[in-house]
C-alpha cells in the first residue's frame, strides 16, 4: 500500500513538472514571436501589437 501511495506522488510530481515546463515554453515562444509579428508589417490579417516600436 505504501508503494502505491509513493507511486501516486511520483506521478503527480511528474505531471506538475510537465505542466510547468509547458507554461514556461509557451511564455518563451510568445515572447519570441512578438518581434517577428512586428517586422512582418501588414502581411497578415492581424494588426500590429501596441508594443511594436516604429
Amino acid at each position: 500500500m505504501r508503494q502505491h501511495i509513493l507511486n501516486s506522488w511520483l506521478v503527480a510530481a511528474l505531471v506538475a513538472l510537465v505542466c510547468l515546463l509547458g507554461v514556461t515554453a509557451y511564455a518563451e515562444v510568445k515572447n519570441d514571436l512578438r518581434p517577428i509579428a512586428c517586422t512582418q508589417g501588414d502581411k497578415g490579417d492581424r494588426k500590429l501589437a501596441a508594443t511594436c516600436a516604429p
